[in-house]
């Protein structure tokens, strides 16, 4: 039995557990994944006070090594379902927990082009766990924001060509669309979306746009955003997709708060991630005062 269960250990849920445990609550982060979230995934991080430049997944480790020296607990699994009885009841696969309070903070799941690219070798959403495959060779980004930016950025070190295909309009930082630009082996080809892709052997060779053009690839890069992950809860309420919240964290449901990128805001950040955590933690201390 504790307190609060915390689902998700990126940047939000990391922050609520370390605010929970510090005002003495009891508290047990979930994840299924390593802690970090999309993280993990990032390469540079350069706009996170205190760090002017710092890899994501050395990011993430710092914020999983403050969790451990506070003693928060951790435990591996996939979160099922959660049932309302006198408590709530957090079922994973094999084990369930007992708690008064849930914090959701289990981020987005990439959004698909829907494509085909289940069936094609070729297709990633994550530029830092598969780049090195593509050393040397010719590359798409698909997205028009810091996230499709950065991507390019990194395998632009790690290949020949990099293609940013930008569906509308470009929609990252000045400054990464300057680095961008500057690099010599980066192509920004906007106004198009995908309409085609095509392998051979079930591995992708050419991307055609809806103009019709064609551009011979080895590998395609996805990060046109996300969709909230909280398949394991019911009746909440919810705007476009999102969790909606108060500005306490507090969900439709009675002791069910959610922060980070699972919920509707305006900014996808790290720091307003980290914020809300610490919010939600504040709001579930007061209400048990």
């Amino acid at each position: 039995m504790y307190n609060t269960i915390v689902i998700g250990a990126g940047p939000a849920g990391m922050s609520a557990a370390l605010y929970l445990k510090r005002a003495g609550i009891s508290v047990l982060i979930i994840d299924k994944d390593a802690p970090g979230g999309q993280l993990l995934k990032t390469s540079n991080v350069e706009n996170y006070l205190g760090f002017s430049s710092i890899n994501g997944a050395d990011l993430a480790l710092e914020m999983f090594d403050h969790i451990k020296k506070n003693s928060i607990l951790f435990e591996f699994g996939e979160v099922k379902s959660i049932v309302r009885s006198e408590d709530y009841i957090v079922k994973l696969s094999d084990k369930e927990f007992k708690c008064k309070n849930v914090v959701i903070a289990t981020g987005r799941k990439p959004l698909k082009l829907g494509l085909g690219e289940d069936n094609i070798c070729g297709i990633s959403y994550c530029a830092v766990c598969d780049g090195t495959f593509y050393k040397d060779k010719v590359v798409g980004v698909v997205g028009g924001g810091d996230s499709a930016f950065t991507n390019a950025l990194y395998l632009s070190d790690l290949c020949e060509k990099v293609y940013i295909f930008v569906r509308s309009k470009v929609r990252a930082s000045l400054e990464l669309i300057n680095r961008a630009k500057e690099c010599k082996n980066i192509v920004i080809i906007e106004g198009n979306n995908i309409s085609e892709l095509q392998s051979n052997d079930e591995i992708l060779n050419k991307v055609i746009l809806s103009n019709g053009k064609e551009f011979m690839v080895d590998g395609l890069f996805i990060a046109i955003g996300g969709k909230p992950n909280f398949d394991f809860i019911s009746g909440v309420d919810t705007v476009d997709g999102y969790i909606k919240v108060n500005d306490k964290m507090e969900t439709s449901l009675e002791n069910i708060y959610a922060c980070g990128d699972v919920i509707k805001k305006d900014v996808y950040q790290i720091v307003t991630a980290v914020s809300e955590g610490a919010v939600a933690a504040l709001s579930i201390k007061s209400g048990g005062e």
